[in-house]
Parts: C-alpha cells; sequence; structure tokens
C-alpha cells in the first residue's frame, strides 16, 4: 500500500497531529511527517516533493497543513499538479477570526491546480486523515 506524506510548515504544528497520527495508525495507512517551510525553505521544498523521489518514497497522496493564510498546501498543489500524487490541504486558524483567511487560502487556487480540501481546523484535520486513508486503502 502507498504512504501519506504529511507536510506542515513548522515544528510547532506538530501537537496538532496526535490525532491524525492515532487514527491513520488504527486505519494501518503508513506515514511520514516532513517539516518543510514554503516561505523559509524553497529549495527544501521543491528537494522533498520532487516526483521521481516521492515515487521511490511510494508516496500516493500528500496531507498539507498551514496556518492562518500560508501557502503550503497551495503551493504543493501547484508543484505536484502534473503528478499523480492527490494532495489535500487544510488551514489550520490561529484565532477566532483568523478562520475566513484560513479556509480562503487552501479554497483560493487557480485553475488547473488540484487541490483537495476536508475543512479546517481539527475537523478538517481528521477528515482529512480519514479522506487519505479511504484514497490510500482503495488505490493502494
Amino acid at each position: 500500500m502507498k504512504k501519506l506524506l504529511i507536510v506542515t510548515g513548522s515544528k510547532h504544528d506538530l501537537p496538532l497531529l496526535a490525532e491524525i497520527k492515532r487514527l491513520l495508525k488504527q486505519e494501518r495507512i503508513l506515514f511520514e511527517i516532513k517539516i518543510i517551510s514554503c516561505h523559509r525553505d524553497i529549495k527544501g521544498l521543491v528537494t522533498e516533493l520532487d516526483p521521481k523521489k516521492l515515487d521511490k518514497e511510494n508516496i500516493g497522496a500528500v496531507l498539507a497543513i498551514a496556518h492562518s493564510v500560508a501557502n503550503l498546501p497551495a503551493i504543493v498543489a501547484g508543484y505536484l499538479k502534473e503528478s499523480p500524487i492527490t494532495v489535500i490541504g487544510v488551514g489550520v486558524p490561529k484565532t477566532e477570526t483568523d478562520k475566513f483567511s484560513s479556509l480562503l487560502s487552501v479554497v483560493s487556487v487557480p485553475k488547473g491546480v488540484p487541490l483537495l480540501n476536508a475543512g479546517i481546523g481539527e475537523v478538517g484535520l481528521h477528515n482529512a486523515a480519514l479522506c487519505c486513508a479511504k484514497l490510500l486503502k482503495r488505490h493502494g
């Protein structure tokens, strides 16, 4: 079965992934987590997301997580748009007033950039993990 790559822009996002990791383990989905900032390390992002590298690592989907209006999911989706790897993006608002901006950061992508969204915040993370599990089990 293919693996899930979880990409987040900061080590401060790792506590958000506790429930997701439990859910993925329960669903018997192999995954790995990489911290790559699209703002501070674009070269690292391009290196880690090279489609040939992802193929060798048996990655079947990417779950990209970003706080506030960060663009990591959209950038990942844009970079992988020619690849068969599905990208699901989740915006995580930092504050209550940040919710709309967070949502827009993952749904406002140009035509031709396939980026799925399963919601925002903790609900979005949970639903995205479930979607990834179904996708990987089906297309293994």
